[in-house]
């Protein structure tokens, strides 16, 4: 069987011609169409899934109300990935026919709480009962300025590649239900015109990294040394665990420097991790290659 990429990369050039105002097809974070002068919309949707993204049941069962913070701040995520602001959501749920009020109420509390922190508002959606586990689905809207929004696409070789935050042990440490949304820095970022590619870390550092390669057409030298591990992860776990949510750019060598120098967030890490190339592929400093991987959502 194919991979997830392989799949969605046929699909996605089967589609037919999207319209003008379609200025990010699918493919990346989010898509974004032109709305207004030099503005631009932008669209993800993103789901959890009973037993998948969260425990469901039992004495370890997730608490409700971070089932629902999880599921918008992977959005939102999505969002600071292209340097974004998020402005509007709406929310499709089938949950298991079992679910009581107390526990529904409590996953909608999650998603109010955190919406109210990034001035997101929650504008309509759907609800049904389930004769399986819950899936609960978020589309978020948010906006950008046409000139500053950030694709995948856009690394060129000698660019320097720079993560926020830490890697690994996402699930141990229970990070995956707790991160924070980059949207800041993601905005800061844009707003700097610091950054030539750029999305976030969901399926493992070295899956996404690829990613970001294979959009740009280029390759990557890794520092593994200088990949900054969250809690007890090992090497293995921070380039390959995911959930980490946090962002990985592409910067030009002559604005390093001022990157650096100006990094105005002292609680977020800003770490140096390698260097885009001609040749592609992703290797490590010493020349061996490194595998892309990561969560393949085609596996179970």
């Amino acid at each position: 069987m194919r991979t997830e990429d392989e799949f969605f990369a046929d699909l996605f050039r089967r589609l037919p011609g999207f319209p003008a105002e379609v200025v990010i097809p699918p493919g990346d974070d989010c898509a974004a169409i032109a709305w207004g002068e030099n503005r631009l919309l932008l669209l993800a949707v993103d789901q959890v899934v009973g037993d998948r993204h969260y425990i469901s049941r039992g004495e370890q069962a997730t608490p409700p109300r971070l089932a629902g913070r999880k599921l918008l701040a992977r959005n939102l995520s999505d969002i600071a990935a292209m340097g974004g602001k998020p402005t509007l959501c709406l929310l499709a749920g089938a949950f298991a026919k079992d679910r009581d009020e107390d526990w529904l109420r409590e996953f909608y509390d999650g998603i109010i709480a955190l919406a109210a922190e990034y001035s997101v508002s929650l504008i309509g959606g759907d609800y049904a009962a389930a004769p399986h586990d819950d899936v609960a689905s978020l589309t978020i809207l948010g906006e950008v300025a046409a000139d500053q929004v950030i694709s995948r696409s856009g690394a060129r070789s000698g660019d320097q590649l720079f993560a926020t935050g830490y890697f690994g042990d996402s699930l141990a440490t229970q990070h995956h239900l707790l991160f924070t949304p980059r949207c800041t820095e993601g905005q800061w970022l844009a707003q700097q015109r610091l950054v030539r590619a750029m999305m976030d870390v969901s399926d493992g550092l070295l899956c996404d990294a690829a990613r970001i390669c294979a959009a740009s057409h280029v390759g990557l030298t890794l520092d593994l040394e200088a990949v900054p591990r969250r809690g007890r992860a090992t090497l293995e776990q921070a380039c390959g665990d995911g959930e980490d949510f946090e962002l990985i750019f592409a910067v030009p060598p002559e604005c390093a420097p001022v990157l650096t120098a100006n990094w105005p967030f002292a609680d977020t890490p800003l770490t140096r991790l390698g260097e885009f190339t001609a040749t592609p592929g992703m290797r490590d400093s010493a020349g061996r290659t490194l595998a892309a991987t990561g969560w393949d959502h085609f596996v179970f």
